[in-house]
């Protein structure tokens, strides 16, 4: 499963790269200064698509060897948030985000990087599977004990019977088999999630598409902790 997904997923931007890039070293008197920068950008977009493939590979490897080590900070919601959003900026592009983070959340304890990538995993998740336009919500939730971090699209949502195996290790919906993936993105959701003693869900949401979610603990704030606590 691993070699039949990542030797397609890693093809076809290896492809664009070597395509445009080939382009710019043999024939770059034949381009305007527009199509060259055309050319760096598809480069540069192949390149960030590899990484995150990489990067989720050898956190799968990590998590399934129980090698994952944490590097636990205070980490701000709305960081978190901004972070993301900012890694994916190219892949974006102009698709409405809309987002909804009270101003009292409390402050997750974690490592940083880690949820910074579970968050990106859900956010280019819902870009995939939903219309160009569509807009992607992300908003926060706090129970009384913890915090809930929702990624909201507006496509086609999830088959019913499919709910209790989108987490799974290289699953991968018969219905989206012609958009590109992994099947590895949302298994190491759920893996961050839990390293954090936390989950994340998927559900269908009423006027739909489906909502994607990380479940975090909430710990004593900074400020409030009791003596000899840290």
């Amino acid at each position: 499963a691993l070699f039949n997904s990542v030797s397609h997923e890693l093809r076809t931007p290896l492809a664009s790269i070597t395509g445009c890039a080939s382009a710019l070293v043999e024939e770059r008197a034949l381009f305007s200064l527009e199509e060259q920068t055309a050319l760096l950008e598809n480069i540069r977009d192949a390149a960030a698509r590899m990484d995150r493939i990489v990067s989720n590979l050898l956190d799968s490897a990590r998590l399934e060897q129980g090698h994952l080590q944490l590097k636990i900070d205070w980490c701000d919601v709305e960081d978190l948030v901004g972070a993301s959003l900012q890694q994916l900026g190219p892949i974006l592009g102009k698709r409405p985000i809309d987002i909804d983070l009270p101003a009292d959340l409390p402050l997750i304890r974690g490592d940083f990087v880690l949820l910074e990538q579970s968050l990106t995993n859900l956010i280019e998740n819902a870009h995939k599977y939903s219309p160009p336009a569509a807009p992607i919500a992300i908003s926060a939730a706090q129970t009384e004990r913890t915090l809930v971090l929702s990624v909201t699209d507006y496509g086609a949502g999830i088959n019913e019977g499919e709910l209790p195996f989108l987490f799974d290790k290289f699953y991968r919906s018969a219905a989206n088999s012609h958009i590109f993936g992994t099947g590895l993105g949302l298994a190491i959701v759920k893996g961050i999630a839990e390293a954090h003693g936390g989950t994340a869900t998927a559900r269908n949401h009423p006027a739909g598409g489906a909502v994607f979610s990380l479940i975090l603990p909430i710990s004593e704030q900074p400020g409030k902790a009791g003596h000899g606590d840290v």
